[in-house]
């Protein structure tokens, strides 16, 4: 007797549309997951400094509706049309970042001085920089590509330019995103052909650098001392507190947290930090291994969309720019959580999509509204997309 069987897809991600549905719904369950943690991890410093619970993740949440905006403009922008925008942006971001040292515009938190104040918002143009200087690099490849410029002076370019969009954040202090954009152009260096004793030998000068930076602030020094052993005596009650703490806080969560706002580290042990750098803690206090696995798996599922979107454009400045944006988004992620499982120094790196700071997130937000429009745009994705019924309809009138 013949067995009837329902057809079954063995290759569910042979459909064009996969990796659109699966970049979308990852970064869908972060920034969800993301509002409803800085609601949890902020509530008591923001009663204490407000009088209400909710003011700190009520800006978040303002933040968030704000970068729809330029996340709908990522996704709709052409590349040719980028091309052109490069420039004008590229300027606009090395002005804010030299405007930070302004007295009365500037403004310092904890030993930085990365942020501007423009009165009702406060905004970080080194969070938008990460975007910038990206896709600025995917132009540079392309033309490489295209051989309308020589190895040489890609390579040249391209560390010129993250050298000049880098140099006004590590004066502001700023040493966290100035190992981001250091990864992001170790990204694009290696997408040029570069060899690997070259990109060794630039990576040991780039790290020499770094280690001159870090003489130069007995803070840095300490925090870098700390990581090995936050525990200690001499580090417990001073630069380990921080980390120790968010130690504290991953283990006594179990398998399945405490519950929602059920977190005791995010009482001061934690600092001011505890909706921000150490978010991730606070996921593992409340939501146990399980959360904390789901915020892998979710970053895994982003930049495995991610790279297949890159891999399968056909145009070379979105592919460039993908895998650019996967850099700076992997990197960005595996640097927070590894400071707060205590395997690398603080830094004050944000974790995408999830920590509180309205330039981060929409700076994330325009990430990937750019990747999602690649996707958008590839022809066999298209087809499928535009058989879709609309979001929204609106009718004009009644037959």
């Amino acid at each position: 007797m013949k067995k009837n069987s329902l057809p079954v897809n063995r290759n569910v991600f042979s459909n064009p549309t996969s990796a659109y549905n699966l970049l979308l719904g990852s970064a869908g369950v972060l920034i969800v997951l993301g509002l409803i943690m800085v609601l949890s991890a902020s509530g008591i410093r923001s009663y204490f400094t407000s009088g209400s619970s909710f003011s700190i993740a009520g800006r978040q949440f303002m933040w968030f509706c704000i970068g729809i905006i330029p996340m709908w403009l990522a996704f709709k922008i052409p590349p040719k049309a980028w091309k052109r925008l490069i420039p004008p942006l590229l300027v606009v971001v090395f002005g804010l970042e030299l405007a930070v040292f302004l007295p009365g515009i500037g403004v310092e938190i904890n030993g930085n001085r990365n942020w501007l104040n423009l009165g009702l918002l406060t905004i970080q143009p080194s969070e938008i920089a990460k975007f910038a200087i990206t896709i600025w690099a995917a132009q540079v490849l392309s033309q490489l590509e295209k051989g309308a410029i020589n190895q040489q002076r890609a390579v040249y370019s391209l560390i010129i330019g993250f050298s000049l969009i880098s140099a006004p954040i590590l004066a502001g202090g700023d040493l966290g995103t100035t190992l981001i954009l250091a990864a992001i152009l170790m990204a694009m260096l290696f997408l040029t052909g570069m060899k690997i004793r070259h990109l060794l030998g630039i990576g040991i000068i780039g790290a020499g650098l770094l280690f001159a930076v870090l003489l130069t602030k007995q803070s840095r020094l300490a925090r870098l001392s700390s990581f090995l052993d936050p525990f200690s005596e001499s580090n417990y009650h001073g630069p380990g507190w921080q980390p120790a703490h968010s130690i504290m806080a991953l283990a006594s969560g179990g398998i399945f947290g405490v519950g929602l706002g059920g977190s005791r580290q995010k009482w001061g042990n934690l600092g001011p930090e505890a909706h921000t750098d150490f978010i991730f803690a606070v996921i593992g206090e409340e939501m146990g291994l399980f959360g904390t696995v789901l915020v892998l798996l979710a970053f895994l599922a982003f930049i495995w969309a991610g790279i297949s979107i890159a891999i399968k454009t056909k145009d070379p400045f979105s592919r460039y720019a993908g895998a650019g944006i996967v850099a700076w988004i992997s990197v960005q992620a595996t640097i927070n959580i590894a400071s707060v499982i205590g395997m690398f120094p603080v830094v004050g790196v944000p974790l995408p999509f999830i920590s509180y700071g309205g330039s981060a997130l929409i700076s994330s937000m325009l990430a990937l509204g750019f990747l999602a429009g690649v996707a958008r745009r590839e022809p066999g994705a298209k087809a499928i997309l535009d058989k879709r019924p609309p979001l929204f309809t609106f009718n004009r009138g009644i037959k």
